[in-house]
């Protein structure tokens, strides 16, 4: 179980200075930490009567160039301006990595789905509807200049990010397997052609999933949007209706995929079937980054929370490669039935299985 962490002394000393800073007085102040998710920044809450505020304190990775808060406070301002429902950045000082945030609460989508899954299509209507909008309204006037990262989803992009992170933190660092940076090349490069893209026509937020949308006031608000880029629209849908964290079954994905179509076919290019296509391929790629991801955050970072969320993550990856890319990527599809063992779709523990056990 996650537990709040402490405020020292000079966390204390200065959240109180950027209370200050945007009216808020020292006396009767009060501060309490939030928990965070899989980064390395940290959230609290500033209380005084009946005013509030979220104060986030993010680590500077970059001296020399645009950096993840810098991107964090131009694309923030960005959405906000054209009217996306994001929070209102009070107060920044992207050097620091300090930054006074409106309060959303605490209530994430994944709350509200898991306490209605009889309802789950009703509740992800609104959400394809939201992401859709989200789309349509950032990309005007979206620059490059704002992603601190690149700012393409590029097929090299797709291959160093999210295919070889898959090998390196999930096939060797958590199934302990040893997998070189040849023995999948073929398909990963094949993977990387069909899902990255060269055009700047779409942006896309990039982590576009349950805990990333948080229900305040009756409305629908976004977070994290630091690593927005130009993209791929497909792979945002293929973010949340792959969420491991909600859970969503086949056939209720199989219903939002026409129905986000219907939604943004006003801006996506092409025909449905070239989408379909996309968003398969966007689906793998998005599929292998987050098992990618729980390996690293949960054995290289430590948090071992994230280790329950495998089992569906490979039991989706199982099915993609059984049902969709069996012929496409045989290497891929090979290994995955090799660790499967005779077809099986859930992830063996016996292998290292002290890392798998929560």
């Amino acid at each position: 179980m996650k537990t709040l962490p402490v405020l020292d002394e000079a966390v204390s000393n200065r959240l109180r200075a950027m209370g200050r800073a945007v009216g808020f007085s020292a006396e009767r102040l009060e501060l309490s930490a939030l928990l965070g998710d899989g980064s390395e920044r940290r959230f609290f809450r500033i209380r005084q009567g009946n005013a509030r505020a979220v104060a986030l304190i993010s680590p500077r990775r970059r001296h020399d160039g645009i950096d993840e808060n810098d991107s964090y406070f131009l694309i923030g301002k960005h959405l906000y301006q054209l009217g996306v429902p994001v929070p209102r950045i009070y107060w920044a000082d992207p050097a620091q990595g300090c930054f006074l945030l409106e309060d959303l609460g605490d209530f994430h989508l994944q709350t509200f789905v898991n306490r209605r899954r009889n309802k789950m299509f009703q509740v992800y209507h609104g959400v394809v509807s939201l992401l859709a909008d989200m789309q349509q309204r950032a990309r005007a006037g979206f620059e490059s200049s704002y992603c601190f990262d690149d700012a393409l989803y590029t097929p090299a992009f797709v291959y160093r990010r999210e295919l070889e992170y898959f090998r390196e933190c999930f096939l060797n660092g958590c199934l302990g397997l040893e997998i070189g940076p040849e023995d999948l090349r073929r398909d990963f490069e094949n993977i990387a052609e069909a899902a990255g893209v060269t055009s700047f026509s779409h942006v896309i937020h990039r982590d576009f999933q349950s805990r990333n949308i948080m229900l305040h006031a009756q409305r629908m608000r976004l977070v994290d949007f630091q690593g927005m880029r130009f993209g791929p629209p497909a792979y945002d849908l293929a973010s949340l209706l792959l969420d491991p964290y909600v859970r969503i079954p086949f056939e209720v994905e199989r219903k939002l995929i026409p129905l986000y179509w219907s939604k943004a076919r006003g801006f996506l290019d092409g025909s449905f079937r070239y989408f379909l296509e996309s968003y398969r391929a966007l689906r793998l790629c998005r599929n292998l980054q987050v098992l990618g991801a729980y390996g690293y955050l949960g054995l290289i970072k430590g948090k071992r929370h994230f280790l329950r969320y495998i089992p569906w993550a490979w039991k989706q990856l199982s099915f993609a490669m059984g049902s969709q890319h069996r012929t496409g990527y045989p290497t891929l599809y090979g290994l995955v039935n090799r660790i499967n063992g005779k077809g099986g779709s859930q992830i063996p523990f016996k292998v290292r299985k002290s890392h798998l056990e929560i």
